[in-house]
């Protein structure tokens, strides 16, 4: 969860619709997300699932790795690869 930066302000989420529940697979991408509750599920070297919940991090943003998942309800994401 280190990874997790703060929110870049010049993200322009005002097109974005507001987000229900999202499953966002890892393609190196960076996501973007405001007013949401983030979910991070990783799989370790021996193939072992992590999941990590964002605690207080309703506003963020953060590059998913290939085989990485964000599992994000509420709030508005924007992706960019």
């Amino acid at each position: 969860a280190s990874r997790i930066l703060p929110l870049d302000s010049s993200v322009d989420f005002s097109n974005v619709p507001d987000n229900r529940v999202t499953m966002i697979t890892g393609k190196n991408q960076m996501v973007f997300w405001k007013g949401c509750n983030v979910t991070l599920y990783e799989i370790d070297n021996e193939g072992r699932e992590h999941i990590t919940p964002f605690i207080d991090v309703p506003d963020g943003q953060m590059v998913v790795k290939s085989g990485e998942k964000l599992y994000i309800t509420l709030g508005k994401i924007k992706e960019e690869f």
